[in-house]
């Protein structure tokens, strides 16, 4: 697992975290990238994505901006764990 987080229940609390501290979008992405890490924070973990690990680079429009986009850079086990919290927050309605 990733730099000490052994718990896929850990990830998804800070998944649901994030959303509700709003760092992280509700809705998916309008795109999606994979490859090597970048060295760019995880906003689910809080480490860094090493070259060596796979990093999944999601674009979203930025709210209000027209054509603007946001990235966001994600390990892939976080990046489930995202997409997992999201469907939850929606069916909570929160």
């Amino acid at each position: 697992m990733l730099q000490g987080i052994d718990d896929e229940q850990e990830l998804g609390r800070r998944a649901l975290a994030a959303l509700h501290a709003e760092l992280l979008p509700r809705a998916p992405a309008q795109r999606t990238w994979g490859g090597s890490g970048s060295g760019e924070l995880c906003p689910v973990c809080g480490h860094r994505i090493e070259p060596a690990e796979t990093e999944l680079e999601l674009e979203f429009a930025a709210a209000g901006s027209g054509t603007a986009v946001r990235e966001i850079h994600m390990h892939l086990l976080c990046f489930a764990a995202w997409e997992i919290a999201s469907e939850s927050a929606a069916n909570e309605g929160s």
